[in-house]
């Protein structure tokens, strides 16, 4: 695969963040990489084992004092923009991902006006509006977020795009083995922990009566509590506990999530790499943008979510660690859930996307299928797309989810409907859908997604379908009316072999009716 010359990522990570922006966005980075792209990283990052880690994956790094709104973050990322677009320039894009919840609607504007092409890590929808050419949400839940951006940006959100980092890729037929019961625990509560809350675990972790249970706890470089945790475990007798071993830095978390039979974790991106690795877990939530993940997490049935780490205390800790520890149907179970969640290809596709954004759709890569209730919010998004809109004989007014989500359901279940989509990487491309009206007649209705128009995908959908449907319905006609002004679609559909067999006036427009069979 090519993809554009090259990647600037914009991340930070320190003591009060956390390192999870900067280690998703190195996920990203190497998965480019490996499709043969350059990358550099601006970065305001005070953890010198994570900036080596960056240095040692290839990729270039600029060192920022202060982040954004500080004048200056803003100022050395352009003049980077303006020399990577230098040494690659045209047809080659340059394209920049910001990963942090500082990068507002300002900024993102001002790297688009550059020339720049925008790729968008977010996590909450917060910001009034994106200028990002694609948008990545990597979270259970985020198709049901109201994203405010440009309509030709491309939403790529839940899990199915979860980062993951190189590492865990040798672990893709890794079937893991549940226990009766849990001999090794692991606890990895982020890079930063600023509150100390792995004190707190490792606190209820003494009041387990399980002295054959073996501990892994990960601290990273960016713990200001490190030198506390470990005077900690090394106080507490070994005899009236299980065995704690403290590890930092670890380069390679995979194997020590195959080693273990339990994990505690917090409730961030580290949610994605414990199911992928089928790995049951204890979750706490560290900070607001955790709480969502962590409840959708074990809405799942892939992990437990005990909330709010510094509302719990070392004691109700430790009674669910030991409930978790013996239950091993539960443990079973958020196993099997996991690795339906997250099959640990996200990175890649995420970079297939962004490829052919740039250059043509991989005919092999692209695929037809029957629509199901999991497309119901990419299609209002594209139903509520402004030309959409703008062609539609009903109400240009915009749609409401939850309006279209009982038409959706109607639809799915009518015998009388056919609706299809086109998929490229788990992205909705277009949809055609097939209303039966009368026993010989159907009547279409067809759009393509916006970032994807111009490339032939509604004839190509029509040409697709057209049999299909007219087999399906038992129907000898197929019909499309098409309002006058919209002349792409009467191409698409004289393309297509469909014949202009009248003009009307319907639903106060004027429309040309094309029609397929007799």
């Amino acid at each position: 695969m090519t993809v554009p010359a090259a990647l600037l990522v914009r991340a930070d990570a320190g003591s009060q963040i956390g390192t999870g922006h900067l280690l998703r966005s190195l996920a990203l980075a190497r998965a480019w990489q490996a499709a043969g792209g350059q990358v550099t990283f601006v970065s305001c990052c005070d953890v010198e084992p994570l900036r080596e880690r960056i240095r040692a994956s290839g990729a270039r790094l600029a060192l920022l004092s202060h982040p954004h709104p500080d004048p200056a973050d803003l100022a050395v990322t352009l003049a980077l923009l303006a020399d990577t677009k230098s040494q690659n320039p045209p047809p080659a894009a340059t394209w920049v991902a910001l990963d942090g919840y500082q990068f507002d609607s300002t900024y993102q504007q001002a790297l688009r006006d550059a020339g720049a092409r925008l790729l968008v890590i977010d996590d909450l929808a917060h910001l009034g509006q994106y200028h990002a050419d694609v948008l990545l949400n990597q979270n259970l839940g985020a198709q049901r977020l109201d994203y405010a951006c440009n309509p030709d940006t491309v939403l790529l959100l839940g899990c199915h795009y979860a980062l993951l980092r190189p590492e865990f890729q040798r672990w893709s037929s890794f079937q893991r083995v549940t226990p009766n019961r849990v001999r090794r625990l692991l606890v990895t509560l982020g890079g930063a922990d600023p509150h100390n809350l792995t004190g707190t675990v490792v606190a209820a972790l003494s009041r387990l009566d399980l002295p054959r249970l073996e501990v892994k706890v990960l601290v990273g470089s960016a713990n200001l509590h490190l030198e506390t945790v470990r005077r900690q475990i090394r106080r507490d007798p070994e005899a009236t506990r299980p065995h704690i071993e403290m590890l930092t830095d670890v380069s390679d978390v995979s194997e020590l999530m195959a080693w273990a039979d339990l994990a505690v974790s917090a409730a961030g991106s580290t949610c994605w790499e414990l199911a992928f690795m089928q790995l049951p877990a204890v979750l706490l939530v560290l900070a607001d943008n955790q709480e969502t993940v962590a409840r959708q997490v074990s809405a799942a049935g892939a992990a437990t979510n005990l909330g709010w780490a510094e509302r719990l205390t070392a004691e109700a800790i430790a009674e669910v660690l030991l409930k978790a520890c013996r239950g091993r149907r539960r443990r079973a179970n958020q196993s099997q859930a996991g690795r339906r969640l997250v099959d640990g290809h996200g990175a890649q596709r995420v970079v297939a996307v962004i490829e052919a954004l740039d250059s043509s759709l991989p005919a092999d890569q692209v695929t037809l299928r029957p629509a199901t209730a999991e497309d119901a919010a990419p299609l209002w998004r594209l139903a509520n797309d402004p030309a959409v809109r703008r062609a539609a004989l009903a109400s240009a007014d915009p749609i409401p989810l939850q309006s279209h989500l009982r038409w959706f359901k109607r639809r799915l279940a009518s015998p009388g409907s056919c609706i299809w989509v086109l998929d490229f990487q788990g992205l909705v491309l277009g949809q055609v859908r097939y209303d039966q009206t009368d026993a010989q007649t159907a009547e279409i209705a067809i759009s393509v997604a916006p970032a994807f128009r111009q490339r032939g995908l509604a004839t190509k959908l029509l040409e697709m379908t057209c049999p299909r449907a007219s087999q399906r319905l038992g129907v000898r006609r197929l019909r499309a009316i098409i309002r006058q002004e919209n002349l792409p679609s009467a191409r698409t559909f004289a393309k297509a072999g469909f014949t202009k067999i009248d003009s009307r006036w319907l639903q106060n427009h004027s429309c040309h009716v094309f029609e397929l069979g007799k």
